[in-house]
């Protein structure tokens, strides 16, 4: 599976959209646990990146969070 590296804020927006209940702060809790990976963002530092289909993945296997 290729990497979909977004920003948590378009993550949460598109996990929206296929009706998974994500918000902000969980998808940053994730990151903060270890989780899911973030990434340096290349044009802006204060931006993390994370990828879209490990987030998924992570749902998948889980559940979606309440």
């Amino acid at each position: 599976m290729s990497e979909e590296l977004v920003t948590i804020q378009e993550a949460v927006e598109r996990l929206k959209a296929e009706r998974l209940k994500v918000n902000r702060n969980k998808i940053s809790r994730l990151a903060g646990r270890g989780s899911i990976q973030t990434r340096d963002n290349p044009l802006d530092a204060r931006v993390r990146l994370v990828d879209l289909n490990e987030i998924r993945a992570l749902f998948e296997k889980y559940g979606t969070p309440r």
